[in-house]
């Protein structure tokens, strides 16, 4: 599979992920601000480790399937069952690096490692004689948690061939009440200000001047400055992330910057 389609691969599962697990934003008014917080959430790490027959053997013959991720296991019941599934549904994409479409993705973390294993193997016997290590990585955990957010990051490093390995991050801002996926106009009052604030920032990041074309810079594919898929919210600010292939080639890696609490002067809605 070329990094391309692959990147394409986990951008469509993206938008299909974020519809799938919030349908609409998550309510803002004032009804729901005056509500008492309930049951603050606990969360406790899960580990998950598969490994290829040879890997004790001989690490050059060797498929491993890795993930450390946050459960949620105390709090409001409804908000704690969403917020699980959330986490499972990006743990599965990020695993299921040989499935063609969310359809395809198995619901078990096993199934999904069989799979990887018997592709690792396929590809090997067609090798001849040239043998490598495949893995797939995903490192999760909570970052910041508030009455009003919680936010998650997960972070995949793959290696199935190739000529380089493949690394992604998702990030995913909860409501620790109802377990609904907030989206940035749910953490923030003036989007406008906000994505005015953004592109200073990643120009900032990227060593480009003010009125330096970002096209020409190689961002953006052409088109204007845009958010990126993946953003959460910390207790330093606002974390953004453009994951590789996202808005420039491969080999300019990935683009992440905050902008600090101080600049966003009273955007967050806090």
């Amino acid at each position: 599979m070329k990094y391309t389609q692959l990147f394409t691969f986990f951008f469509s599962m993206i938008l299909v992920l974020g519809c799938q697990s919030g349908g609409k934003s998550a309510s803002t008014d004032s009804e729901t601000n005056d509500e008492p917080a309930g049951q603050a959430l606990a969360f406790e790490q899960q580990q998950f480790h598969r490994q290829s027959a040879g890997c004790d053997q001989d690490s050059s013959h060797c498929a491993e399937v890795e993930a450390s991720y946050p459960r949620a296991t105390a709090g409001p019941e409804q908000a704690i069952q969403k917020i699980n599934d959330t986490i499972h549904s990006y743990l599965k994409l990020s695993l299921a690096v040989f499935a063609p479409s969310t359809e395809d993705i198995p619901e078990s973390l096993d199934v999904i490692a069989d799979t990887f294993m018997s592709e690792y193997e396929a590809a090997m016997s067609e090798e001849d004689g040239f043998e490598t290590s495949w893995g797939v990585d995903v490192q999760g955990e909570v970052l910041f948690q508030s009455e009003r957010c919680v936010s998650v990051q997960l972070s995949t490093f793959s290696y199935i061939g190739g000529a380089h390995p493949n690394s992604f991050v998702y990030l995913i801002n909860f409501d620790p009440q109802t377990g609904a996926v907030l989206k940035l106009p749910d953490l923030v009052r003036d989007t406008t200000g906000l994505k005015e604030l953004a592109e200073i920032a990643f120009r900032e990041t990227r060593e480009l001047s003010a009125d330096e074309s970002l096209a020409d810079a190689g961002f953006f594919w052409g088109s204007p400055f845009t958010w990126p898929e993946n953003y959460a919210l910390t207790s330093e600010g606002l974390y953004f992330v453009y994951n590789p292939y996202e808005v420039a080639a491969y080999v300019a890696g990935p683009t992440e910057f905050t902008i600090s609490r101080e600049k966003l002067s009273g955007l967050v809605k806090e």
